[in-house]
Protein backbone atom coordinates (compact mmCIF):
# COMPACT_ATOMS: atom_id res chain seq x y z
CA UNK A 1 0.00 0.00 0.00
CA UNK A 2 2.89 2.33 0.83
CA UNK A 3 4.52 1.77 -2.58
CA UNK A 4 1.27 2.53 -4.39
CA UNK A 5 0.94 5.82 -2.49
CA UNK A 6 4.51 6.84 -3.39
CA UNK A 7 3.93 5.85 -7.01
CA UNK A 8 0.68 7.85 -7.22
CA UNK A 9 2.25 10.93 -5.61
CA UNK A 10 5.34 10.82 -7.83
CA UNK A 11 3.20 10.37 -10.96
CA UNK A 12 1.00 13.28 -9.90
CA UNK A 13 4.08 15.45 -9.20
CA UNK A 14 5.55 14.61 -12.60
CA UNK A 15 2.29 15.53 -14.34
CA UNK A 16 2.04 18.83 -12.47
CA UNK A 17 5.61 19.73 -13.43
CA UNK A 18 5.04 18.71 -17.02
CA UNK A 19 1.91 20.82 -17.45
CA UNK A 20 3.39 23.78 -15.56
CA UNK A 21 6.44 23.96 -17.86
CA UNK A 22 6.13 26.91 -20.24
CA UNK A 23 8.09 26.04 -23.38
CA UNK A 24 7.42 29.47 -24.92
CA UNK A 25 9.77 31.05 -22.37
CA UNK A 26 12.66 28.85 -23.42
CA UNK A 27 15.31 30.85 -25.24
CA UNK A 28 13.53 34.20 -24.81
CA UNK A 29 16.10 36.95 -24.88
CA UNK A 30 13.94 39.92 -23.92
CA UNK A 31 14.81 41.80 -27.10
CA UNK A 32 12.80 43.14 -29.94
CA UNK A 33 12.03 41.78 -33.34
CA UNK A 34 13.23 43.38 -36.52
CA UNK A 35 10.42 41.97 -38.63
CA UNK A 36 8.05 44.63 -39.89
CA UNK A 37 4.34 45.10 -39.48
CA UNK A 38 2.90 47.53 -41.96
CA UNK A 39 -0.30 49.06 -43.12
CA UNK A 40 -0.92 51.25 -46.08
CA UNK A 41 -3.61 53.10 -47.92
CA UNK A 42 -4.72 49.88 -49.59
CA UNK A 43 -6.61 49.02 -46.41
CA UNK A 44 -4.68 45.82 -45.69
CA UNK A 45 -4.72 46.37 -41.94
CA UNK A 46 -1.08 45.47 -41.70
CA UNK A 47 -1.00 42.33 -39.56
CA UNK A 48 1.34 40.27 -41.70
CA UNK A 49 5.02 40.55 -40.89
CA UNK A 50 7.69 40.28 -43.54
CA UNK A 51 11.38 39.73 -42.94
CA UNK A 52 12.88 43.11 -43.79
CA UNK A 53 15.13 44.30 -40.97
CA UNK A 54 15.06 48.02 -40.27
CA UNK A 55 18.26 49.50 -38.99
CA UNK A 56 18.19 52.92 -40.66
CA UNK A 57 17.14 54.99 -37.67
CA UNK A 58 16.45 58.60 -38.45
CA UNK A 59 17.09 58.46 -42.19
CA UNK A 60 15.05 60.10 -44.91
CA UNK A 61 14.83 58.68 -48.37
CA UNK A 62 12.83 58.92 -51.56
CA UNK A 63 11.40 56.01 -53.44
CA UNK A 64 8.75 55.24 -56.01
CA UNK A 65 8.43 55.43 -59.75
CA UNK A 66 5.20 57.38 -60.04
CA UNK A 67 4.94 61.03 -60.99
CA UNK A 68 4.30 62.19 -57.42
CA UNK A 69 7.27 61.92 -55.08
CA UNK A 70 7.14 59.61 -52.14
CA UNK A 71 9.28 60.06 -49.02
CA UNK A 72 10.16 57.43 -46.45
CA UNK A 73 10.91 58.71 -42.95
CA UNK A 74 12.07 56.56 -40.06
CA UNK A 75 11.26 57.66 -36.52
CA UNK A 76 13.69 57.36 -33.66
CA UNK A 77 13.78 54.16 -31.62
CA UNK A 78 11.59 54.59 -28.55
CA UNK A 79 12.75 52.46 -25.62
CA UNK A 80 9.92 51.04 -23.50
CA UNK A 81 9.95 48.85 -20.42
CA UNK A 82 9.37 45.76 -22.60
CA UNK A 83 11.57 46.64 -25.59
CA UNK A 84 12.13 49.17 -28.36
CA UNK A 85 9.49 50.46 -30.78
CA UNK A 86 10.32 52.10 -34.11
CA UNK A 87 7.99 53.41 -36.81
CA UNK A 88 8.65 54.19 -40.47
CA UNK A 89 6.29 56.32 -42.57
CA UNK A 90 5.85 56.59 -46.31
CA UNK A 91 4.56 60.05 -47.19
CA UNK A 92 3.20 61.17 -50.54
CA UNK A 93 1.88 64.67 -51.28
CA UNK A 94 1.86 65.59 -47.58
CA UNK A 95 -0.16 62.62 -46.36
CA UNK A 96 0.80 59.32 -44.77
CA UNK A 97 0.30 56.48 -47.26
CA UNK A 98 1.98 53.66 -45.35
CA UNK A 99 3.03 52.93 -41.77
CA UNK A 100 5.62 50.24 -41.05
CA UNK A 101 6.60 49.17 -37.54
CA UNK A 102 10.26 48.19 -37.78
CA UNK A 103 10.78 47.17 -34.15
CA UNK A 104 8.42 46.17 -31.40
CA UNK A 105 8.69 44.29 -28.08
CA UNK A 106 8.89 40.54 -28.64
CA UNK A 107 10.83 39.13 -25.71
CA UNK A 108 8.18 36.53 -24.92
CA UNK A 109 4.92 35.17 -26.26
CA UNK A 110 2.83 37.72 -24.32
CA UNK A 111 4.76 40.63 -25.88
CA UNK A 112 4.16 39.20 -29.35
CA UNK A 113 0.47 38.67 -28.57
CA UNK A 114 0.10 42.29 -27.41
CA UNK A 115 1.97 43.59 -30.47
CA UNK A 116 -0.08 41.49 -32.90
CA UNK A 117 -3.25 42.88 -31.34
CA UNK A 118 -2.30 46.53 -30.79
CA UNK A 119 -0.07 47.51 -33.72
CA UNK A 120 -2.67 47.04 -36.49
CA UNK A 121 -5.06 49.19 -34.44
CA UNK A 122 -2.42 51.89 -33.96
CA UNK A 123 -1.54 51.80 -37.67
CA UNK A 124 -5.22 52.14 -38.63
CA UNK A 125 -5.64 55.09 -36.23
CA UNK A 126 -2.56 56.75 -37.73
CA UNK A 127 -3.84 56.31 -41.28
CA UNK A 128 -7.19 57.85 -40.31
CA UNK A 129 -5.88 60.76 -38.24
CA UNK A 130 -2.77 61.47 -40.36
CA UNK A 131 -0.95 62.63 -37.21
CA UNK A 132 0.23 61.39 -33.80
CA UNK A 133 -2.94 62.46 -32.01
CA UNK A 134 -4.27 58.90 -31.64
CA UNK A 135 -5.71 56.87 -28.77
CA UNK A 136 -3.62 54.31 -26.93
CA UNK A 137 -4.70 50.67 -27.08
CA UNK A 138 -6.00 49.38 -23.75
CA UNK A 139 -3.75 46.61 -22.44
CA UNK A 140 -0.84 47.78 -24.58
CA UNK A 141 0.11 51.00 -22.81
CA UNK A 142 3.89 50.71 -23.14
CA UNK A 143 3.75 49.59 -26.78
CA UNK A 144 1.26 52.36 -27.60
CA UNK A 145 3.39 54.99 -25.87
CA UNK A 146 6.53 53.88 -27.70
CA UNK A 147 4.66 53.79 -31.00
CA UNK A 148 3.31 57.33 -30.54
CA UNK A 149 6.74 58.72 -29.55
CA UNK A 150 8.44 57.13 -32.59
CA UNK A 151 5.55 58.25 -34.83
CA UNK A 152 5.90 61.84 -33.60
CA UNK A 153 9.63 61.69 -34.30
CA UNK A 154 8.99 60.56 -37.88
CA UNK A 155 6.34 63.27 -38.37
CA UNK A 156 8.77 65.90 -37.06
CA UNK A 157 11.42 64.78 -39.54
CA UNK A 158 8.87 64.99 -42.37
CA UNK A 159 7.79 68.48 -41.20
CA UNK A 160 4.16 67.38 -40.87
Amino acid sequence: MKRISYWALSTLSALVLLFAFDASQRGATGGATTATISGGSSGSGGSSPDNNPGNNSGNKGSSGSTSSSSETVTGSVSQTQWGPVQVQLTIRDGSITKVTVLQYPSGNSRDVEIANYSLPILIQETMQSQDANIDMVSGATYTSDGYIRSLQSALDQANL
